[in-house]
């Protein structure tokens, strides 16, 4: 064999374990992506929510109320509620729960889910938020009882009360102007 037929060859086996190693990679990867993982949603919220109630111990219970498709605060003040506001409350239900525990035998302190500091409820089902946990940068969650870990973007909006549903004013546009 010449030395010319063994580069040949070296050269067409590595790229051989690189197509191997591609094809192990994709395979894996296509499996990763097919894992579902449980939900917050409860069957108990139903369809269609029509009333969610925020508790904050810093702030009134905010109390919002579904009337024909539009969402109005009614407690501790009453006003059309921010949409976008709204729509960013209900993505807490279909948030991914990666990990799940039962709460019994648990130090609930521990997690920061022994007294409700912050809750929502969607038609009467209550969500008690919890401490972040440090490494996984998720929150702790506790639905009955269950316990999840759940990457959420809710709890800020939940914190700043009623004034978190506020219509926003929609920014002014300007005309371009002409060079």
């Amino acid at each position: 064999m010449s030395t010319q037929n063994t580069k040949r060859l070296i050269q067409n086996s590595i790229l051989l374990l690189i197509v191997i190693a591609l094809v192990f990679f994709i395979a894996t990867r296509k499996q990763e992506q097919g894992k579902t993982y449980a939900t917050l949603y409860d069957k108990a919220i139903g369809d269609n929510a029509n009333e969610i109630v925020i508790h904050f111990e810093e702030n009134d219970d905010v109390i919002l109320k579904n009337s024909k498709g539009i969402w109005k605060v009614v407690k501790p003040e009453e006003f059309i509620a921010d949409k976008r506001r709204v729509q960013q409350l209900f993505t807490l239900l279909s948030e991914n729960a990666e990990s799940s525990y039962d709460l019994k035998d648990k130090d609930l302190a521990r997690y920061g889910l022994d007294k409700e500091r912050l809750s929502i409820s969607f038609n009467g089902v209550k969500y008690i938020f919890g401490k972040l946990n440090p490494v996984a940068r998720k929150r702790f969650i506790r639905k009955g009882d269950k316990m999840y870990l759940v990457d959420e973007t809710v709890s800020g909006l939940m914190q700043m009360g009623v004034e978190g549903f506020r219509p926003q004013p929609l920014p002014e546009l300007k005309p371009a102007t002409e060079e």
